[in-house]
């Protein structure tokens, strides 16, 4: 037997058919979401859902961990890389590949890697079933606060089919973000130049890296089906 969780949730409250991702209730995905500390998060444009199992606060500052659920085939992030902390992916179900400076690496249920900071990187899903990672940031950084702003942007219509923000919402964040998640196409030294040019006019026209109301768990609440208790 499988459930359901994870829907996109419309106006009223209803699940939107084909939305959301099955799980066995006695599974290593439910067990974990149990344990969550934080609402679940969604992406509905990349089929990808997100929560926090192990806050900062959690570990006195030193980690935070989170839970990761992609669809079948999902691309994952675009390769980037992270300035002063590393993050370490281990995979509950499905198998992935992760590429590190341009070496693939597959990782199936029960193996983990480490990503040391400043080394390029991205992950996706290769198999051909819903498949989950715990991921572990240490220290802390700004992860969520960038997977926050994204799929919040996902769920107001502001990201591309491919999952990507507009010139502005994007100059905005790369400019908040310089410091922390440093995306490596285009290169970082000609992104950095034309975001501290363009940054400052997207701020005056209403663009932030991050936004209150995304930061809000009634925000999530009200737009992705939890998982019962």
């Amino acid at each position: 037997m499988s459930l359901t969780t994870g829907r996109t949730l419309d106006a009223p409250g209803e699940p939107q058919p084909g939305t959301g991702f099955e799980i066995d209730p006695d599974g290593e995905i439910a067990a974990r979401l149990r344990e969550r500390s934080a609402p679940l998060l969604s992406n509905p444009v990349t089929g990808e859902w997100t929560t926090v199992l192990e806050p900062p606060a959690a570990t006195d500052g030193e980690s935070a961990t989170g839970l990761g659920v992609f669809a079948a085939g999902n691309d994952g992030p675009p390769a980037h890389y992270h300035v002063g902390y590393e993050e370490t992916f281990a995979v509950l179900r499905g198998e992935f590949v992760v590429e590190i400076e341009g070496d693939a690496r597959h990782l199936s249920a029960g193996e983990e890697l480490t990503v040391q900071p400043g080394t390029e990187h991205t992950f996706r899903n290769v198999g051909d079933e819903v498949g989950a990672t715990v991921t572990t940031t240490r220290p802390p950084a700004r992860t969520l606060d960038v997977i926050e702003t994204l799929y919040g942007l996902a769920h107001d219509g502001e990201l591309s089919e491919e999952g990507d923000p507009g010139f502005f919402q994007g100059m905005a964040m790369a400019a908040e973000f310089s410091d922390d998640t440093v995306f490596t196409s285009p290169p970082p030294a000609v992104t950095r130049s034309l975001a501290a040019l363009v940054a400052p006019i997207a701020h005056r026209l209403g663009y932030r890296a991050t936004y209150p109301r995304y930061a809000d768990p009634g925000f999530w609440e009200r737009r992705v089906e939890q998982p019962s208790p």
